[in-house]
């Protein structure tokens, strides 16, 4: 008997994600916009990542880090909910369970694994895709500027990460994990999701590393009007 492969959880959780793209608690890798600290714990318990807390200056905001040796994570709550979390998945060389045998990871193949699970993207420019919904939930697809920063970059790298053990460096796919950047967006949008792959010189360019960043554009909004910032 052949013994099946782990999916990784970025594609596991495409699999829900149909069901979801019209709420606001957009899911993706068993993460879910509007988690607890302890939902959240308890969704990646099966991969036993190390965790690093990272408060903020406001009482109402703190960062939460999984990391794992192929795939870490990194948490932004508001109100002690997923506002925006960050993913960096490393894909191993040789055949990946969710491809069809003899099947490249290439840059279109991974952008419509999750394009035939959510809707049109609102934008592609080589590896980096976005997609977008309106305050309602409903997709966006097809304005590209309707629902950036109104200043600024959307996010941010999310800084030095301590390893699991303190003589040894952190894991690779810490690298690339991002925060959100504190800045005002329209009020009509709702949620956005930023799927970067690399490398990605050409559509045929086989993919090593996927990222991708999910925010909850109305929580942003928010936050920002509670503490005065908008």
């Amino acid at each position: 008997m052949v013994k099946k492969s782990k999916w990784p959880l970025w594609i596991a959780g495409l699999l829900v994600f149909a069901q979801l793209v019209l709420a606001q608690n957009v899911k993706l890798a068993k993460i879910a916009l509007g988690m607890s600290e302890t939902d959240v714990r308890a969704a990646l318990s099966s991969n036993s990542p190390f965790y690093i807390n990272q408060p903020s200056d406001s009482p109402d905001l703190h960062y939460l880090v999984a990391e794992a040796e192929t795939e870490s994570m990194a948490f932004a709550f508001i109100d002690g909910k997923v506002s925006a979390f960050s993913v960096t998945h490393i894909l191993p060389p040789g055949q990946l369970p969710f491809l069809p045998p003899g099947q490249q990871p290439t840059v279109p193949i991974l952008r419509g694994l999750i394009t035939k699970q959510t809707w049109a993207p609102t934008e592609i420019n080589k590896g980096d895709t976005w997609w977008f919904s309106d305050a309602t939930g409903a997709p966006l697809s097809n304005a590209s500027q309707q629902c950036r920063p109104e200043s600024g970059d959307a996010w941010a790298p999310f800084g030095a990460v301590p390893g699991a053990k303190a003589s040894e460096p952190p894991a690779k796919s810490i690298e690339g994990l991002m925060k959100p950047s504190f800045t005002s967006y329209p009020s009509n949008c709702g949620v956005s999701i930023h799927l970067s792959e690399t490398p990605a010189e050409s559509e045929d360019s086989v993919v090593t590393v996927v990222r991708y960043q999910v925010l909850d554009i109305k929580a942003m909004n928010a936050f920002l009007q509670k503490h005065g910032q908008r």
